[in-house]
C-alpha cells in the first residue's frame, strides 16, 4: 500500500506570549536553542524577530531524520540527534520549544541524559542541564521543564540501566513496523553481554499487558520507538531500557 504523508501547518499566528517573553528577560538568557513541532516550523519568523529585538541570539539545527531546520521529533531523544556541536551546547542558555503538549519537548530532556557521562571524559568541559521553555502558541501559555524535573526523569532512567546490568535474563522487544525494526542491530547487545541470556519477542504491535506472561524476564530492552523506554516505564512489571543505551552502556 502506498502511503502519502502531508504536513498540516498551523494557520494561526505564532509568537512568544507575554509570559515567555518576560521569563526570558527575568532569567537574562542571552542565547536560546529554538525548536518546534512540524505544525509550527514554517511560521517562526515573528518569534525570531521578537528574540532579535530582545538581543537574544538564536541557535538551531536540522535534527536527524527531519526535513527542515528547527523541526523537532519526539522519537529522536539522544543528544546526537539534534546535530548541535559541542560549542553550540556550551553556548546555549536554554531550549525554547514552540508547540503544544509534552511529547516533543520531553525529547529535549532525554537528549541531555548523556551529559553526566560526557563531562567525566578527559578534556571535556562540563555542560549544565538546560531549562526547556515550552511556548504554546494556541493557548498563549508558558510551561517550564526545569533542572529539577530534568534530573528526576533522568535519575529514574539511570536506575533502570543499573537494574539491566544486574539482570541475567533479558527480554528484547522487536517490532516489524517499517522504520522501527531493529532486529539485526539488537544482536549487538548479545556480543557485549555474553553472560546474559537474551529472549526475543517479535510482533507488529507491542502489547504491554502480555509481557506479564513471561515472569522469568528480569528486564526488557526496547528496540522500537525509543520513547517507550522513557514514557511507558510504568507499564512494565520489570524495568525497560532502550537498545541504544544498552549497546553504549559503560559498565
Amino acid at each position: 500500500m502506498k502511503t502519502l504523508f502531508l504536513d498540516a501547518p498551523y494557520a494561526g499566528t505564532v509568537e512568544l506570549c507575554k509570559e515567555t517573553f518576560n521569563y526570558l528577560k527575568q532569567k537574562n538568557y542571552q542565547t536560546v536553542a529554538l525548536y518546534a513541532s512540524v505544525q509550527f516550523v514554517n511560521q517562526l519568523e515573528k518569534v525570531r524577530k521578537q528574540l532579535e529585538e530582545a538581543h537574544i541570539e538564536v541557535i538551531t539545527s536540522q535534527a536527524r531524520r527531519t526535513h527542515v531546520e528547527t523541526q523537532l521529533l519526539g522519537c529522536d531523544n539522544d543528544k546526537e540527534a539534534l546535530n548541535l556541536s559541542q560549542e553550540q551546547w556550551q553556548h546555549i542558555d536554554a531550549f525554547l520549544y514552540i508547540g503544544d503538549g509534552r511529547f516533543h519537548p520531553l525529547a529535549l530532556v532525554f537528549a541531555q541524559k548523556d551529559l553526566d557521562d560526557e563531562e567525566k571524559e578527559e578534556g571535556k568541559e562540563r555542560i549544565n542541564k538546560k531549562e526547556i521553555l515550552c511556548n504554546d502558541p494556541m493557548t498563549q501559555q508558558l510551561k517550564i521543564m526545569g533542572e529539577v524535573e530534568v534530573k528526576s526523569i533522568l535519575n529514574k532512567y539511570r536506575a533502570s540501566l543499573m537494574k539491566f546490568i544486574a539482570a541475567e535474563r533479558v527480554g528484547v522487544l522487536v517490532t516489524i513496523k517499517p522504520g522501527q525494526q531493529q532486529l539485526r542491530a539488537s544482536f549487538a547487545i548479545e556480543e557485549k553481554f555474553p553472560e546474559k541470556k537474551f529472549y526475543y519477542f517479535i510482533d507488529n504491535v507491542l502489547s504491554f499487558d502480555q509481557l506479564e506472561n513471561f515472569p522469568f524476564i528480569e528486564t526488557w530492552v526496547n528496540t522500537a520507538c525509543p520513547r517507550i523506554g522513557f514514557d511507558d516505564q510504568e507499564k512494565f512489571v520489570h524495568v525497560v531500557i532502550n537498545l541504544r543505551d544498552a549497546v553504549y552502556l559503560k559498565q
